[in-house]
């Protein structure tokens, strides 16, 4: 199974994409995630877990899958790939190569 990507068109900020995560892999991502941009905060109340980068501001359920993705103005295409690289999101049509 791999991550699957969707447009979310409901949210204010154009560039927002939820990225579902493979059970066996959220916690693994997650800890890649963490070494990378710093361990996520959760909010009081509804528990959503935030993390917020110059480039990205992730945010999660309590069980941390999907992870939502807000592309900040400014968001450089390489931070971008690293985000996918670390998510292990691959575009489809780089999966049939």
């Amino acid at each position: 199974m791999s991550v699957v990507r969707e447009r979310v068109r409901s949210c204010f900020a154009g560039d927002t994409y939820k990225y579902s995560l493979p059970r066996e892999e959220v916690l693994a991502v997650w800890e890649r995630l963490a070494r990378r941009y710093g361990r996520p905060e959760r909010a009081a109340g509804a528990g959503v877990f935030t993390l917020e980068t110059p480039d990205f501001l992730l945010r999660a359920p309590p069980w941390l899958n999907p992870i939502t993705v807000l592309r900040r103005r400014g968001c450089r295409p390489e931070a971008l790939e690293e985000l996918h690289s670390l998510l292990g999101f691959v575009f489809p049509a780089e999966r049939s190569r």
